[in-house]
């Protein structure tokens, strides 16, 4: 596998203002072991080298940027927090001429491994693939968007909790958040996305439905390690990140 990542991007999702952490602070900001979540993301990424880091801010952009500010990164702002698939689209205007890929990463999922990443870009390139999504199994999948495949088992869609029906809400195959895409292929689905969904945003996930019912190749990497793409979305879940970096210091590198 490659030890580096040229002519691949990447852009990490860090906007958000987590109302569910009960506090002020942009969500990225709350520390894992003495450290702001965007720092093990911004670490854990600097091991992997793409050649460009779009960091996507904007509740407390400041502060984002204060605590970022030693890292490398290219600071694209999302003044009206509209959605996930209108945040990446922040970032089209640099990216519009780019022909390779970009990986999409989420500023709250702290123990990420690099080798991961790394392993998602390298099936991407092996299989030609215009996307790829990093997914996981679930005994309880909770409020996960569901994987929905067809009947020879392709990727159709990615099925946002809140809107899946019964049937979908039994799918225990888990879409992580972490995906990557052929850049082009990436924003021109981005920008046929609707905000006909319960809450009234633009979601990313919505990208891989378009992409496929217009034939375009969707792969998935299914990971083992649940704890390592785990979202920090509250306090408990702040919670469970600190103890597994205590019984394993090293499990957000590599």
């Amino acid at each position: 596998m490659e030890n580096t990542m040229e002519n691949t991007k990447v852009i990490i999702l860090a906007a958000g203002q987590g109302t569910r952490m009960r506090s002020d602070l942009a969500k990225v900001l709350h520390e894992v072991k003495g450290q702001p979540m965007i720092g093990r993301v911004l670490d854990m990424v600097g091991l992997v080298s793409p050649d460009e880091i779009y960091l996507v801010i904007g509740h407390q952009a400041e502060r984002v940027k204060a605590a970022t500010a030693r890292y490398d990164v290219i600071y694209v702002e999302q003044k009206v927090q509209l959605g996930t698939g209108h945040a990446v689209l922040m970032a089209e205007p640099a990216l519009k001429n780019y022909d390779g890929l970009t990986i999409i990463l989420c500023g709250d999922v702290p123990l990420l491994r690099g080798e991961t990443v790394k392993e998602l870009r390298a099936k991407c390139l092996a299989e030609k693939l215009d996307g790829i999504i990093l997914t996981v199994r679930l005994d309880d999948p909770q409020h996960y968007g569901r994987i929905v495949r067809g009947p020879t088992g392709q990727v159709e869609r990615i099925v946002e909790y809140r809107d899946a029906t019964d049937a979908e809400k039994k799918i225990d195959e888990v879409n992580s958040g972490i995906y990557c895409f052929r850049t082009r292929e990436l924003f021109a689905a981005l920008r046929q996305i609707q905000n006909q969904n319960d809450q009234r945003e633009y979601y990313l996930t919505d990208v891989i439905g378009i992409m496929a019912g217009q034939g375009k190749t969707i792969g998935t990497l299914l990971t083992a390690d649940a704890g390592q793409v785990q979202g920090v979305n509250d306090l408990e879940d702040l919670r469970r990140a600190e103890a597994r970096l205590q019984s394993s210091p090293h499990c957000a590198a590599r």
